[in-house]
């Protein structure tokens, strides 16, 4: 059916106030930080569900007759899908603070990688849509929570930056996200099984200032290596580094296998995360 037909079929629709293209981009970047839980980054309309417990003696909630409106419709953002952040109010500027961290974690990288290695723009360093930042540039991504009927979206709240490496074994991808624990993209805790379909393993250890490390390395058979490494900072910084031995994404599906590591070892990326700089709270 082309859209035409579809128009006249349905009639008249209100113009949506969702931008779609927004929307996919969050969904992909939350696909992307949350440590391989999501099995893709599509779409989801999250409904929240609010379940009241009335104690004996008080009264029940009121019958709705139907075709009939309530007074008043329920905010889905009152109880939102997304936790909030617990850690405390950082003491800079978002822009200050994503310049800071840019340079802390380019020479932290830089001193490790692999002699002669390039870094250059990453697909993921696009935000918003349309502004490319260049490698290893932390840039805020910031969203508020929006009630839209019965869903609620947004409630982001984090700095990330990524870089393709180039190297004479070939090239891979580094991405890093620090943030304040508690929102959507705070650090995992606990070792968790590997992706459906992939092998690895995971390893939790406490740093030399209290840090929680949870580092895991997994691949899928004939496919990309994933080096990830989950640091939790008692001063409330939570920090997720990754390194894999693809340019674009190793949760993309690659033809031809690559033939070298990642561009940093589990080692070097727990270095990096612990870099005292590498925080929210200076």
């Amino acid at each position: 059916m082309s859209k035409e037909q579809f128009d006249a079929a349905i009639g008249a629709v209100p113009v949506s106030t969702v931008d779609l293209d927004a929307l996919l981009n969050r969904e992909r970047r939350r696909a992307r930080v949350a440590p391989w839980t999501a099995a893709g980054a599509g779409v989801a309309a999250v409904v929240v569900v609010a379940t009241t417990v009335f104690a004996p003696g008080e009264p029940g909630p009121a019958m709705v007759v139907p075709g009939s409106s309530p007074s008043a419709s329920p905010d889905p953002c009152a109880i939102s899908p997304f936790p909030p952040q617990t850690g405390p109010p950082a003491p800079e500027t978002a822009d200050v603070a994503a310049n800071r961290l840019s340079g802390v974690l380019t020479a932290a990288v830089q001193q490790r990688v692999a002699a002669g290695t390039k870094l250059q723009p990453h697909a993921q360093g696009e935000y918003p849509k349309g502004k490319q930042h260049g490698p290893l540039t932390f840039y805020h991504v910031f969203s508020a929570k929006v009630a839209s009927g019965s869903t609620c979206s947004g409630g982001e709240d984090y700095f990330t930056a990524a870089a393709t490496t180039a190297g004479k074994a070939g090239k891979g991808n580094v991405w890093a996200v620090v943030t304040r624990l508690g929102g959507n993209a705070t650090p995992a805790t606990e070792c968790t099984p590997p992706p459906e379909g992939s092998q690895g393993g995971c390893d939790r250890t406490a740093g030399p200032h209290g840090e929680t490390i949870v580092a895991l390395t997994f691949t899928r058979p004939g496919d990309a290596t994933v080096n990830q490494v989950n640091v939790t900072k008692p001063d409330g910084t939570g920090i997720i580094i990754e390194a894999e031995n693809v340019a674009d994404s190793a949760k993309q599906r690659h033809e031809n296998p690559p033939d070298m590591p990642p561009p940093l070892s589990l080692a070097q990326l727990k270095a990096v995360a612990l870099d005292p700089g590498l925080t929210l709270y200076p």
